[in-house]
């Protein structure tokens, strides 16, 4: 699968890192999900074209292919890759929206090596996929 990098839109493809080579925003077609306009993200070169990252209002995120002269050559699939973060630099906010005060406590404390009541752990770990799936943020500890 291919994966946008979330902040600095470097591609990951084929085992491949691209940064991109322009962040410019323009219109780029439509959304075949959802028929909204499909937004720019970032433009990346390759050796035998362009590859360009788009997304529309609803979130669907589409990799579009070109040649070296602009003619369009098909459509890839296209994930956001998802950062892993620390509990301690989340904000207490979204840890709140979904995390009881207990789960967090003692993430925290687990994360910074001190004691913590284990089923608590157990109760937030099940919940990581919800948080993830909210925010787009992987939780580490």
């Amino acid at each position: 699968m291919n994966r946008l990098e979330e902040g600095c839109y470097a591609l990951l493809i084929e085992g491949k890192r691209l940064e991109p080579v322009s962040l410019e925003r323009n219109q780029v077609g439509f959304c075949e999900q959802c028929q909204s306009d499909l937004e720019s993200l970032a433009y990346h070169r390759t050796e035998s074209g362009w590859l360009v990252s788009a997304r529309c209002k609803e979130d669907h995120l589409i990799l579009m292919r070109y040649d070296l002269q602009w003619n369009w050559l098909g459509d890839l699939e296209l994930q956001m890759a998802v950062k892993d973060e620390s509990i301690s630099s989340l904000p207490r906010e979204k840890l709140e929206a979904v995390f009881t005060s207990a789960e967090i406590r003692d993430m925290l404390a687990c994360e910074q090596n001190q004691p913590y009541i284990r089923q608590n752990l157990y109760r937030a770990r099940a919940k990581y996929e919800k948080f993830e799936k909210l925010f787009g943020i992987k939780i580490k500890i």
